[in-house]
């Protein structure tokens, strides 16, 4: 009952999981098509092009990222670019699509894809030349540009729909269990997804939120309390024990002591860490022996490569994984997760 209650939430909202994922291939798909346009690729390739002539025109660098490029727009089943021999060619059989079109045929509720796709795109040609760009500066550049629009993204029905099944995946003896507990929350983002986990346990559990991102805590520490009266007008009252404290951090190296809380939440997060399996680590050590972790991750191969190669432009993002890996990761810290795809949506004890 747990997992049909899960999958209807985000049904809901988001539709099947598989129309989504195909319409946000699309929208992601033009916004890298339209980097590389603007930068003289496809023209270039209107010629036949060896990869090393492709290198020296544009001064990508030899590297397994570029390579990935590549390989996404040869083996794209509406492949732009052809490989024949060693040589490069523009297809002239696949047009480049239009924003416009793409849209026209795009559900509403998914169309913020485009808000994100927009402003990280252009951080490929970066990545392809080895210009040292990482997570904080990608979200800070351009006066908190990307900031400002993942704040708009985060406060989308979707993502809320995400968070609601997080919490319904969970039994309810784990739900009341939670009370009077500490909650360490990994990537508050702009404050909306901390004031949805405050509400789901009114107000009952200490939370501490953690972002990398300066101008995420920022907006956060700003936004939690008109979002709490945005979403619940009569919601409990937010007193000096029970507010949430906002604290800069990376998952990878999270600046808490062992054992210092009894539950952890992440949502849509470790594919931007630099090493998920090093983050993994850390939940655990900083989760007291019989806690709880819990939250979602979406894995491969419903997430598109698109989406990864723009999440991979930032020099220490390690991009989407396997259910396998995620599984393995915590396996190797003694744990077994129980997971519910294609979300990724997770529960377990820390056993270890």
């Amino acid at each position: 009952m747990r997992l049909l209650k899960t999958w209807w939430i985000i049904f809901k909202s988001a539709g099947s999981a598989m129309k989504s994922g195909r319409q946000g291939d699309l929208i992601f798909r033009y916004f890298i098509l339209k980097t590389l346009s603007t930068l003289g690729f496809f023209e270039f390739l209107q010629q036949p092009r060896t990869y090393g002539e492709i290198l020296a025109e544009f001064g990508f660098s030899e590297s397994e990222y570029t390579q990935e490029v590549f390989n996404t727009l040869i083996h794209d089943s509406k492949n732009v670019i052809t490989q024949n021999s060693g040589f490069y060619a523009l297809n002239p059989d696949v047009p480049l699509p239009s924003l416009e079109s793409i849209l026209a045929r795009t559900d509403p509720r998914l169309r913020f894809a485009a808000q994100i796709a927009e402003p990280l795109s252009v951080l490929i040609i970066d990545r392809l030349q080895e210009k040292d760009i990482g997570v904080t500066e990608v979200f800070e550049r351009e006066d908190y540009r990307v900031v400002n629009m993942f704040n708009d993204v985060l406060d989308t029905r979707i993502y809320s729909a995400v968070r609601e099944a997080c919490f319904a995946y969970l039994t309810s003896e784990e739900r009341k269990w939670m009370r009077g507990k500490q909650l360490i929350e990994i990537g508050c983002g702009s404050g909306r997804e901390t004031a949805e986990i405050w509400l789901h346990l009114e107000g009952e559990t200490a939370i501490t939120a953690v972002d990398p991102v300066p101008g995420m805590l920022e907006l956060a520490q700003k936004n939690f309390p008109e979002f709490l009266t945005e979403i619940d007008p009569a919601h409990p009252v937010v007193t000096k024990n029970n507010k949430p404290v906002f604290k800069e951090g990376s998952a990878t190296r999270l600046p808490f002591d062992d054992d210092s809380f009894d539950v952890s939440y992440w949502a849509f997060m470790l594919h931007w860490t630099a090493d998920p399996k090093k983050a993994i680590s850390e939940v655990v050590r900083v989760v007291r022996p019989g806690g709880l972790i819990f939250g979602s991750q979406i894995l491969k191969p419903y997430v598109n490569p698109y989406l990864n190669l723009v999440i991979r432009s930032s020099r220490n993002s390690y991009g989407f994984f396997w259910r396998e890996d995620y599984v393995k990761w915590f396996a190797d810290e003694g744990i077994e997760i129980d997971i519910a795809t294609p979300a990724g949506i997770i529960r377990a004890t820390n056993n270890a």
